[in-house]
């Protein structure tokens, strides 16, 4: 009697736990069957004991399906306790009894409580009991209290947020598809609007990860995105890899408990006449408009910004359209019906459209001058760099990607000011065939502050500044990663370019250290047009660090690095074959069966689609099948087309007097043999080689 009057009633309790009893049972037997179930039928296997980083991680085959029961079942739940006051009959009947309404929602809060935190306390206490067992995993009684608690607490959060939205709006199906939207908003809006600035605002760098501030040291990006952390769905499909911290789950209680404190002050002042209607309070419908029309906006634009291929006028249209789409959407939806035209729907859109409109357009507007703005050189404490802004390593590493030679920095600031001048006079656009050069850039200020830029731009016009920023030193030790090469790597190996059986691996340690050295010098020494070229490399390097070179919270795969053998490291092939190591790699004439060479054709070519590669054995039959095809015999020949040789490229135009060339090499076992193809440009020919190959038609 005293809980029915000060607290809840246990009657309804005891209905809706006889009414939804099974959602429950579904989670039990979900949780059962992803967590305790696997280990125990693991009891047997002979094989050596897996240390287990979390319960999360106990069998990886079932990790998705206990992520789908932990996303699914808890907005059920709140879905099917929230029916009572979405449908007419129910709600008028529950509204009717004798109970307050803090009363009708504390009771069905704790019979989803129940519900759903039995179900996960239950798995625990089987898991431990299997753990008892001899198992081929190991894992804690600490692992089990961790799994529990981060499910109860993720659990918590899902259904008190399904039942704060059911509480806003007043359709079931529609209660389930705004959680699962508002779930993944974050990382939605994030990714879209990113790329929405990048297609509009000159200069834009896409951030694909997070800035993070340490207390002395300040990280470019980290493997975290904010926004994706900030997505409730992504980050429990992240638990295995990005286990949640206590901060984290502290913070998903204090939402929930505000969750729940919204939902009593707000089912207070619900009307009962709002069920069946798609939002429960009127004031919600202009967010709700607005935030449809944006996705729709963004998501049509997107569209038409790929299929008109970039133009800015379908993109403009494909925003327009966007607007119309998810406005008519949003008006039948909360109208329940498609006859929406009238007078204030058109009025409506006409502002929404321009209120959203205006929003899109001010953050790419001169207004804003995000485009023009470069700082002054004294205002630039140090200055980043690089093809990209992904930096390996942890921030204390991260430091060394940045630099303070003011003659480098003075090198950046006149790149991008020649870069935005070109761009703000509409000199930019040029063929697609012409090279693009990528290159990003990161100044630390003198207020603490990192600003970024990235740029696309054809290389030919500013060539003269990009050269003075890629033969420094600061933008090779971030382009090549030669901070990697310090001498203590635990294995380097160096495979042909031509036959991957062709390799050796050096584990000496004094010799790792002087070819990372000579190495580390050829990268120093290259000109820009050696860095630019395209000739063929002799060989790939790859070098696997020892475990200790990389932080504990970085991936595995940091320890590897490759860098490629060109033909211009002489230095390098001296100690190469010094030490008796070139022979067992590099292609020589004596390891060639035959060269034949066949003129390349742009008509050939034709057919070309992006996206549509022709492979070279199949172009080399094409060619061979409509023009002469020259063998050469000449091994002195053989030599020169070794070293002028250029990889295989399939682009659509080709210069004159280009060849297909057919190299038949030995195999290392002497039996057979396999086939490269490669490219000779005319600036390559020599009078000797142009004597033998037939006539450029």
């Amino acid at each position: 009697m005293t809980s029915n009057r000060f607290f809840c009633s246990g009657g309804v309790i005891r209905q809706s736990l006889r009414q939804h009893g099974w959602i429950g049972l579904l989670y039990l037997v979900g949780l059962v069957f992803t967590v305790p179930l696997p280990l125990f039928m693991s009891i047997g296997d002979e094989r050596v004991p897996e240390v287990l980083s979390s319960l999360f991680d106990s069998i990886k085959s079932v990790n998705n399906f206990q992520n789908m029961i932990l996303l699914v079942v808890p907005v059920l739940a709140g879905v099917m306790l929230l029916r009572f006051i979405q449908r007419q009959g129910s709600s008028n009947l529950y509204h009717s009894l004798p109970l307050r309404r803090e009363h009708l929602l504390t009771a069905h809060l704790i019979s989803g409580l129940i519900l759903l935190l039995v179900p996960v306390w239950l798995t625990a206490g089987v898991t431990a009991l299997v753990n008892t067992a001899d198992l081929p995993y190991i894992f804690h009684i600490n692992d089990i209290g961790s799994w529990a608690l981060v499910v109860s607490v993720l659990t918590i959060f899902l259904f008190t947020f399904t039942v704060f939205v059911g509480i806003c709006v007043g359709q079931s199906l529609l209660q389930s598809v705004v959680v699962y939207v508002l779930l993944l908003l974050p990382i939605f809006l994030s990714s879209m609007i990113s790329r929405f600035l990048g297609r509009h605002l000159y200069g834009y760098f896409q951030v694909n990860g997070t800035i993070i501030q340490y207390s002395n040291d300040i990280e470019l990006r980290s493997s975290n995105n904010i926004w994706e952390n900030l997505s409730p769905v992504v980050r429990i499909t992240d638990l295995l890899r990005n286990p949640f911290s206590y901060i984290e789950l502290l913070i998903y209680m204090g939402v929930s408990l505000l969750f729940v404190v919204l939902s009593y002050v707000l089912y207070r002042k619900r009307l009962v006449e709002k069920a069946t209607q798609a939002m429960a309070f009127t004031f919600f419908q202009p967010l709700f408009k607005a935030g449809v029309m944006l996705c729709a906006m963004l998501i049509v634009g997107e569209y038409f910004n790929g299929v008109g291929g970039q133009g800015k006028d379908w993109s403009i249209f494909g925003y327009i359209l966007g607007a119309i789409f998810g406005y008519i959407t949003v008006e039948m939806v909360i109208r329940k019906t498609w006859q929406i035209v009238r007078v204030r729907a058109l009025l409506e859109l006409v502002a929404y459209s321009a209120v959203l409109g205006l929003a899109m357009y001010m953050p790419t507007s001169s207004w804003v001058g995000y485009e023009e703005r470069i700082p002054t050189a004294h205002s630039v404490k140090q200055v980043y760099v690089g093809p990209n802004l992904y930096l390996y390593g942890g921030g204390t590493r991260k430091n060394l990607y940045f630099s303070h030679d003011k003659a480098f920095i003075a090198s950046v600031l006149n790149l991008q000011r020649e870069l935005v001048l070109a761009h703000s006079a509409g000199q930019m656009s040029g063929s697609k065939n012409e090279p693009q050069q990528m290159i990003s850039i990161a100044y630390r200020l003198d207020d603490g502050s990192i600003m970024t830029r990235s740029y696309t731009f054809p290389e030919q016009p500013f060539q003269a500044a990009l050269a003075k920023v890629m033969v420094s030193e600061p933008y090779k030790t971030v382009a090549y990663s030669l901070d990697k090469l310090y001498g203590k790597a635990e294995t380097i190996s160096i495979k042909s370019g031509d036959d991957e059986e062709r390799r050796v691996v050096l584990t000496d340690p004094s010799e790792i250290r002087e070819f990372e050295a000579v190495l580390k010098e050829e990268i120093l020494n290259m000109s820009y047009s050696e860095m630019q070229s395209g000739s063929y490399v002799l060989g790939n390097i790859d070098i696997v660090n020892k475990p200790s070179s990389i932080l504990a919270e970085e991936p595995e795969w940091n320890r590897n690095f490759s860098f490629n053998w060109r033909t211009s490291f002489h230095k390098l092939n001296t100690w190469l074959e010094r030490k008796g190591y070139a022979d067992k790699v590099i292609i020589t004439p004596k390891d060639i069966v035959s060269v034949r060479a066949v003129p390349m054709v742009s008509q050939e070519k034709k057919p070309y689609q992006p996206g549509k590669y022709i492979q070279a054995t199949n172009l080399f039959k094409i060619l061979q099948q409509k023009y002469k095809v020259a063998a050469i015999e000449d091994p002195k020949l053989w030599n020169t087309v070794l070293e002028k040789r250029n990889f295989y490229n399939y682009t659509p135009e080709v210069e004159r007097g280009t060849y297909l060339i057919q190299i038949k090499i030995k195999s290392v076992s002497g039996s057979g043999f396999r086939i490269g193809y490669y490219v000779l440009h005319p600036k390559d020919m020599t009078p000797e080689l142009a004597k033998a190959l037939p006539a450029a038609p």
